[in-house]
């Protein structure tokens, strides 16, 4: 009898560990993606991600998935990003067009010079395209979350307006966003200036350069409209700017969760990305009322400013990006705009 009720016992404690071992839909795993960007926490990208995305991550989710944001470049700037990601120290970080370049070499093809014309294009190309990208990011060990926009970006100066080959040749101009960068301004004619985007503003504002290519956002969200004089809103680079999180991280994901934020990629994403694109309008609208002068190019400069990039594309092709890529990217693109004009 004694034997009987020890078993008895033994057997009562198994089923209670076994239960306990058991997950519940109330116990399921939760996941917090330590993220990290050097977008400032106040501007609009930064309140776009909290106020657009994260509700969607959340129901997409149930919940059991949550961003933990390293706002304002806490952590360094891109190239740390990539490699705190690489040793586990986070898990994902939000990239500017020059982390994307680090990150993924190959997406350059996206940002070169005079590729795009407007946002219709790029939105056309994210759908065909996006397959291509997502294939490109895997390969590197990363899954691209969100392809969103840095801007079309624009040419600001303290001292140059920024609208003859000649004012290149005479500006300070700084170099931040990588080789690609670099090269387009030699051919421009500048002798560019390397600096690291923690240094940008210092740089300005200490007189070692006077000039930068930078999106709208970034203009108003580091100050730096207080002391530029000009602007040449030419669409010289399309930038694209990505959330990337690790691909084995992603991988401990039910596949239910990743299924689900993919398809936020062809709903909700659609919306940030209009969102923030309104918001950089907003911020360049602001610095032209603040008193920031707007200049433009003739078209024979203009021309000439495009012969002189154009020339790149097929100069890089095999060596920062595929031939491939950038042919399917042009035949896409050829594509839309033979439709456009029906």
């Amino acid at each position: 009898m004694v034997r009987n009720k020890m078993r008895f016992g033994v057997l009562i404690f198994l089923c209670i560990c076994i239960g306990w071992m058991i997950p519940t839909q109330a116990s399921a795993k939760k996941w917090v993606i330590k993220m990290a960007t050097m977008a400032p926490k106040s501007v609009g990208w930064a309140k776009n991600i909290r106020n657009i995305m994260h509700p969607v991550i959340d129901k997409a989710t149930d919940g059991n998935i949550k961003l933990k944001w390293y706002w304002g470049g806490v952590l360094g700037d891109d190239k740390d990003y990539i490699q705190k990601m690489k040793i586990g120290q986070i898990d994902g970080a939000a990239l500017s067009g020059q982390g994307v370049v680090i990150a993924c070499p190959e997406m350059a093809v996206l940002e070169l010079p005079f590729m795009f014309k407007n946002y219709d294009e790029v939105d056309y190309i994210r759908v065909k395209m996006q397959k291509t990208f997502d294939e490109i990011a895997a390969k590197h060990n990363y899954k691209l979350v969100i392809w969103a926009d840095q801007d079309f970006d624009q040419i600001y100066s303290i001292k140059y307006p920024m609208a003859t080959l000649d004012d290149f040749s005479s500006a300070k101009i700084i170099t931040w966003y990588g080789p690609l960068e670099q090269k387009v301004l030699q051919k421009l004619g500048a002798s560019p200036i390397p600096v690291n985007v923690p240094e940008i503003v210092s740089s300005m504002r200490q007189g070692i350069a006077d000039t930068v290519i930078s999106p709208s956002i970034a203009v108003v969200g580091f100050q730096m409209y207080t002391i530029i004089k000009y602007v040449n809103p030419i669409n010289i680079r399309y930038s694209p700017a990505i959330s990337i999180c690790s691909l084995d991280f992603w991988n401990q994901f039910p596949k239910k969760y990743r299924d689900n934020l993919d398809s936020v990629r062809t709903n909700e994403v659609i919306e940030f990305i209009k969102r923030c694109r309104v918001d950089s309008d907003k911020a360049y609208q602001a610095m032209i009322k603040y008193g920031m002068k707007e200049t433009k190019m003739t078209q024979a400069d203009l021309d000439e400013f495009e012969k002189k990039c154009r020339e790149l594309w097929y100069e890089l092709a095999g060596v920062q990006y595929s031939r491939a890529t950038l042919d399917e990217l042009i035949h896409h693109l050829e594509e839309f705009r033979a439709k456009k004009k029906k």
